[in-house]
C-alpha cells in the first residue's frame, strides 16, 4: 500500500516544540554526607556584548571544585534577534550564535547542563523559524563531541529525583513579565499560579537576572542570576542585573521529599557603564 505523504504543514507541526517542556528521571546523588549540590545558571547571553565569560567560566570550575554533577540553566543560554537588542549583539545569525554556544559554554569533566529554552532570546528563533532551538543546540553539540549539554524542554521541565520510597520534583522553568519591584514577587505569583497537585518541590526560576531564595507554598525557589552585564534596554528600563550563580545543598529524605535547602549565592559586580564594548555614537 502506498504510503501516504505528510503535507508541508503537518511537517512543521512535527517538529514543533510540546509545551510545556519535558519529564526525566534523574538520582539526587548523596555526596556521601547526606548532601547533594547542585549548579544553578540562567540568562548567560552567549552573543551579547555584555556577557561575562569569567563569570560563567569561574562558576563552573567551582562547581568542579565542590564535585557538583549536574547543572541546570533556567534559559537564555544564547543573545538571540529582535529590534529589542540589536545594539547589544556581537554575534549575530542563529547558527553562528549556536555554534559560538557550542564552543564557549564551559565543559568541565563529570559535569552535565541540564537546559530548557525560553520563549524570549533562542525562543525568538524558535517562533520565528519554528525550529526546537533547545534540540537544535543538542544536536550541533553532539555533532561535534559534546554530550555534556542536555535538552530538557521548552519553557519549562520536571526532573523526578526518585528515591527507594518515594522522590522530589524539581522544575526549571524560565519566567515572563517585566522585573517588579519586589525581588519576592515573581517566585511568588509563578508558583501561586500552579494549579493543585502540579506544585514542584524546588523551582529553579530563570528570566529576571536577580539572585534570591524564597519558600512559597512548600516551594524552595531560586533564582540564580545571570551572567550577563547590564544591557541597554536593562539600563533604560531600570533593570538591575545582579550577576553570578548558585550552588544548592539539598538533603533529601528516603521518602522523596526535600528536608534541607540551603543556596550559596556567588556574585559578581557589573563592569563599569563607560567601559562597554559597544560604540554609543548611534544612540
Amino acid at each position: 500500500m502506498k504510503k501516504k505523504r505528510r503535507s508541508l504543514e503537518q511537517y512543521r507541526e512535527d517538529l514543533q516544540e510540546r509545551a510545556p517542556g519535558g519529564r526525566q528521571s534523574l538520582p539526587l546523588k548523596d555526596r556521601g554526607d547526606g548532601w547533594t549540590v547542585i549548579g544553578a545558571v540562567s540568562d548567560s547571553h552567549l552573543g551579547s556584548k555584555h556577557y561575562r565569560p569569567d563569570v560563567l567560566h569561574y562558576l563552573y570550575d567551582r562547581f568542579a571544585d565542590e564535585g557538583v554533577e549536574a547543572v541546570y540553566h533556567a534559559g537564555n543560554w544564547i543573545e538571540g534577534e529582535s529590534r529589542l537588542n540589536r545594539h547589544d549583539i556581537k554575534i549575530f545569525g542563529l547558527d553562528d550564535q549556536i555554534d559560538y554556544m557550542v564552543q564557549e559554554y564551559p565543559q568541565r569533566k563529570g559535569i552535565t547542563t541540564y537546559y530548557i529554552s525560553g520563549d524570549d532570546h533562542e525562543g525568538w528563533y524558535q517562533q520565528r523559524e519554528r525550529i526546537s532551538i533547545g534540540q537544535h543546540l543538542q544536536d550541533r553539540a553532539r555533532s561535534v563531541g559534546r554530550n555534556d549539554l542536555v535538552f530538557l524542554g521548552y519553557l519549562e521541565a520536571d526532573v523526578d529525583w526518585v528515591t527507594s520510597e518515594g522522590k522530589a520534583t524539581l522544575r526549571v522553568m524560565h519566567g515572563g513579565g517585566g522585573t517588579p519591584y519586589a525581588l519576592s514577587y515573581p517566585a511568588q505569583k509563578t508558583v501561586e499560579s500552579f494549579q493543585s497537585g502540579e506544585k514542584p518541590d524546588m523551582l529553579i526560576l530563570g528570566h529576571y537576572h536577580k539572585m534570591f531564595h524564597s519558600y512559597v507554598r512548600s516551594v524552595h525557589v531560586v533564582q540564580p542570576g545571570c551572567t550577563q552585564d547590564q544591557s541597554i534596554f536593562m539600563r533604560k528600563k531600570g533593570i538591575e542585573a545582579h550577576v553570578g550563580g548558585a550552588m544548592v545543598y539539598v538533603r533529601q529524605h528516603a521518602k522523596g521529599f526535600i528536608m534541607e535547602c540551603a543556596p550559596r549565592f556567588m556574585s559578581f559586580y557589573d563592569e563599569a557603564f563607560t567601559r562597554r564594548h559597544f560604540d554609543v555614537r548611534g544612540y
